[in-house]
């Protein structure tokens, strides 16, 4: 959500600062993190703390992003190793250095722009107004508050000053956007002719001797993984839950215990009238329309009217206001202490909240009341059930260890105590693991010394919530060459193709060999081989040429009066003998708007980025900076 604010509120250089923070500052050297850090504490930046709950909880949202990102790619292992969680904790440095800089330049973000720029947000509008209710229903859908949300949002456009700050002060005249267009719209006039490798692999024998002394040199390429069978406990008491046996008599007394959970909130079902601040009403505008309304409330007029008519809210002011019933601590703050002072039929206000001002009626009160045993039955007899299972999984785990450490070298006796199967695999190896054996988890254990080396069991994995493995390697199957017989033919290919490669350069660099003697012309080599020359005018976005070939081709020098460059180009399998015969410069005059426009912005985001990161190097080079690397 977060993201989709930056899109709408920044711009190309705000975007580059976004992605220079997700990577790790490696041209910062480790020497200035000391060993100074509070109890609490993961790093101190300056007079700044960043917590291990801080970290934790932001670490976590950052690996629940890249899950749903990456989907069945997402590795959790490679996600949480100590490296990813180092880089993640400078970035937050990182953002802290740029919090206190901000800070002390004496910058702040008012209360009124963080609600234009929640107001201007797609996601929390409806029929292109902003709309209050959806706000707090997505709120309440991201397990957030408005109000940390609100602090969220104040921290990042803060942050986003400082790149916007930069940005302005960055000069790009139309001298430097002019020398930028000359070498972008630069012109190459070519005549090229394709040496396809292809042509020359019937000419290439290859023996059999070649193809084992290939083997027997690269036989590191061949190797096939290492293999291993194993054997496995499984304790799952996920299911066991479901046929838990519960009297009738344990349920009613946890009912009679525990009351008051099962006691629905007082509800006040409400209406509003709210009066936007903003671009069209200045703030004490906004507040003399709020009062005068109010008046003409207390004077008879109908409230339902007036909501239609004045509300800035869209969502309740086609229904005359009404926001429906309201639950305590939806609301912002002044709102619901506003509200829950009111007896039904009163109205308050105007009340100030981030959003503008309000007139707030009390419609009707719904007083809280309890469910009945027969309406609380199945919640009650479901968390019954999962505490058993929960106790269950406790003693059986508990068990389980106590066994596999009295003996780690078998699981047939542990598996016959608890009552489990003791189940086997097939051979399999890290990249072929199938079900449970190819959870991140289970693989580490499975490949652990202990484990693989040693031929002892594992400690319980656990994969899921009350389920567990146990694994113990009973065959192994060392990483070896394949057979000679299976990858001969695959030898033979790559050599009759890399040896069928080097000819057609051979042959190439020949020709160019034969066209600098002078005794032929390119035209006349390519009729006498039978080759197509063709012609071209080349610029940087002649991408049918292939990336390999531009950067080649724009990369050799400007050829001198009369003179001609040929050069051999690899291009994928094939090769391109190419003749440069005349450089062009770009004219700037012959640039539109759009493309001056491009230009600018592409050297502003240039010099720009080089502005910023040397703001942060000079601020990590001016403040105290500690790491406590156990603590990640």
């Amino acid at each position: 959500m977060l993201q989709a604010i930056r899109d709408r509120v920044t711009g190309i250089v705000a975007i580059f600062i976004l992605g220079l923070l997700a990577i790790p500052f490696v041209f910062f050297g480790l020497d200035s993190y000391i060993q100074s850090v509070p109890q609490d504490a993961v790093a101190q930046v300056g007079d700044s703390e960043i917590s291990v709950s801080e970290f934790q909880t932001e670490f976590s949202r950052y690996r629940a992003q890249l899950r749903q990102q990456q989907g069945d790619a997402y590795d959790e292992l490679q996600a949480n190793r100590p490296e990813a969680r180092r880089e993640f904790l400078e970035g937050m440095i990182d953002r802290r250095l740029l919090v206190q800089h901000a800070q002390s330049m004496g910058m702040a973000i008012s209360a009124n722009t963080i609600a234009e720029v929640i107001r201007n947000v797609p996601a929390f509008q409806v029929d292109g107004r902003f709309d209050p209710e959806i706000y707090r229903q997505r709120m309440a859908a991201s397990g957030q508050t408005p109000s940390a949300f609100e602090r969220e949002l104040a921290t990042d456009l803060l942050i986003q000053e400082l790149p916007a700050a930069v940005t302005s002060s960055v000069i790009v005249t139309d001298a430097d956007v002019d020398r930028w267009l000359r070498v972008q719209m630069e012109a190459r006039q070519i005549s090229y002719a394709t040496i396809p490798s292809q042509s020359f692999r019937d000419e290439i024998s290859v023996t059999e001797n070649e193809i084992e002394d290939f083997y027997n040199e690269n036989q590191g390429q061949f190797m096939r993984p290492e293999r291993v069978r194993v054997e496995y406990i499984e304790l799952d008491t996920r299911d066991m839950a479901q046929t838990v046996e519960v009297e009738e008599d344990v349920l009613r007394q946890r009912y009679e215990a525990t009351q008051a959970r099962f006691m629905t909130p007082e509800r006040r079902r409400a209406s509003h009238i709210l009066i936007a601040a903003g671009d069209e009403r200045a703030e004490e505008e906004a507040r003399g329309l709020a009062q005068s309304l109010l008046e003409r409330l207390e004077s008879g007029d109908d409230f339902a009217e007036l909501a239609t008519e004045y509300s800035d809210d869209p969502g309740s002011a086609r229904q005359g206001g009404d926001l429906g019933w309201i639950e305590p601590d939806v609301m912002m703050p002044a709102f619901e202490t506003a509200l829950y002072d009111l007896q039904p039929g009163e109205v308050a206000g105007p009340v100030e909240t981030e959003f503008g001002w309000h007139l707030i009626r009390l419609d009707e009160i719904d007083a809280p009341r309890g469910q009945t045993f027969a309406e609380a039955r199945s919640q009650i007899l479901e968390e019954v059930r999962e505490e058993r299972a929960d106790d269950l999984y406790i003693e059986l785990s508990e068990r389980l260890i106590d066994l596999v450490y009295a003996d780690p070298t078998g699981l047939d006796a542990v598996a016959e105590d608890l009552g489990l199967e003791l189940q086997q695999t097939d051979f399999f190896s890290r990249f072929s693991a199938e079900g449970l054996m190819n959870n991140p988890r289970v693989l580490e254990a499975v490949f652990s010394d202990l484990v693989l080396v040693e031929r002892q069991a594992s400690e319980p994995i656990e994969i899921d919530p009350n389920h567990a493995l146990v694994v113990r390697v009973t065959e192994h199957q060392p990483s070896e060459p394949r057979p000679l017989d299976d990858v001969a033919d695959e030898i033979r290919s790559r050599l009759v193709r890399d040896a069928a490669h080097e000819a057609a350069r051979a042959y190439a660099v020949d020709l160019v060999e034969r066209v600098q003697s002078g005794d032929e012309t390119l035209e006349q080599l390519a009729e006498a081989e039978e080759l197509e020359l063709e012609q071209q005018q080349a610029t940087r976005r002649s991408f049918e040429l292939g990336s390999q070939v531009l950067d080649t081709l724009f990369s050799l020098p400007r050829p001198a009066d009369s003179e001609v460059l040929l050069e051999v180009i690899p291009n994928a399998n094939n090769w391109l003998l190419v003749r440069l015969e005349q450089v062009s410069p770009g004219d700037p005059d012959q640039a539109d708007d759009a493309q001056r426009q491009s230009a600018l912005q592409q050297i502003r985001f240039t010099r720009s980025s080089l502005e910023f990161e040397g703001l942060l190097q000079w601020l990590r080079e001016n403040t105290e900076i500690s790491v406590i690397e156990q603590r990640l």
